[in-house]
């Protein structure tokens, strides 16, 4: 019997702070960097404000922000992060339309949150001591394959706060009461998501802040998880990574690595992640109805069209465990 499920986009990346939406305008005083990512500092092409203009301001870090999200015109990458210390700025918070109901099931979209383990550890695992990097093995699947970070429902007329539906926060992973999976799903779990395997708790997290907003059990909602998963790392842009890590690559051809995957028309549902210039994360859009087995591919040729900007540099770094110091 096929299964439907309700899957919804959770915008903002796994690395960064949710935003606020915005409508107002960013008066430039001095010349700044304006980056696509403002963790990583990613700004391919150099591009700098000019002071004086005046450009359209689309978002904000927090209540009272250091960062902004600005439009720069006629740029392929329009969107671009900029310090707030260099201009002035006139804006209101966009209202969110509708009403948000924050009851598991009331998704409207999904993402699924890959991640390239090496590419994780290289730039943040080892240096924050996380198990599942000190302790993997350069032979493991996850030191060659896509691994899952999570599945994320989402509800538009929420924003960016569908999550913890009936479930409260907690400071640490760990924190959280553990997940109960059969032995089946644990033990794949264990290669998909090593921090699982290792003990540092990801899982908890992913099912009490996501899994919750949503209808499935522990056991089908990790299951359907993976097999998406699995699905984008036997892809041609999976395979491609698996086969090429450890090499520089062009963002172009993994762009169009992305768009044979998945549909020219589809490649814009399916954005990269990057620090320090290497890969980490790797994020696609679904629908709001899932059936069990149909494809990765089709799902995503369904979903809603909306399209992100990559904080990736014009050449991408493959991590590979096995052709770098892992310190």
């Amino acid at each position: 019997m096929i299964r439907l499920i309700t899957l919804l986009l959770l915008s903002c990346s796994l690395n960064v702070q949710a935003s606020i939406p915005v409508n107002g305008t960013f008066q430039a005083t001095e010349s700044c960097p304006a980056y696509l990512s403002k963790n990583s500092k990613t700004n391919p092409d150099d591009l700098t404000i000019i002071p004086n203009q005046e450009y359209l301001l689309k978002e904000i870090n927090h209540n009272s922000p250091d960062w902004l999200r600005i439009q720069i015109p006629n740029n392929r990458n329009a969107l671009r992060w900029v310090s707030a210390s260099c201009g002035v700025t006139h804006y209101e918070e966009t209202p969110h339309t509708g009403s948000c109901d924050n009851h598991p099931g009331m998704a409207d979209s999904y993402v699924l949150a890959l991640s390239s383990q090496p590419g994780f550890c290289k730039t943040y695992g080892f240096e924050a001591g996380k198990p599942e990097c000190v302790k993997l093995s350069k032979s493991s699947y996850a030191a060659s394959h896509l691994t899952l970070h999570g599945l994320w429902p989402n509800q538009d007329s929420c924003g960016q706060h569908y999550g913890f539906c009936g479930a409260t926060s907690q400071p640490n992973h760990c924190d959280y009461a553990p997940v109960t999976l059969s032995t089946d799903v644990a033990e794949n779990l264990k290669k998909l998501m090593p921090s699982y395997k290792f003990g540092s708790c990801l899982e908890r997290h992913e099912w009490n802040k996501h899994g919750t907003c949503q209808v499935l059990s522990h056991d089908d909602y990790f299951s359907l998880a993976m097999r998406l998963a699995t699905d984008a790392d036997q892809s041609a842009f999976g395979k491609y990574l698996t086969e090429h890590r450890g090499e520089n690559i062009k963002l172009a051809q993994l762009r169009e690595l992305i768009a044979k995957s998945f549909g020219a028309q589809n490649a814009g549902k399916v954005y990269l992640g990057c620090k320090n210039s290497y890969l980490v994360d790797i994020f696609i859009v679904l629908p709001a109805l899932i059936p069990a087995s149909e494809p990765l591919a089709s799902l995503i040729n369904k979903a809603p069209d909306y399209h992100y900007n990559d904080s990736c540099p014009n050449t991408v770094m493959v991590s590979d465990f096995s052709k770098e110091s892992w310190y």
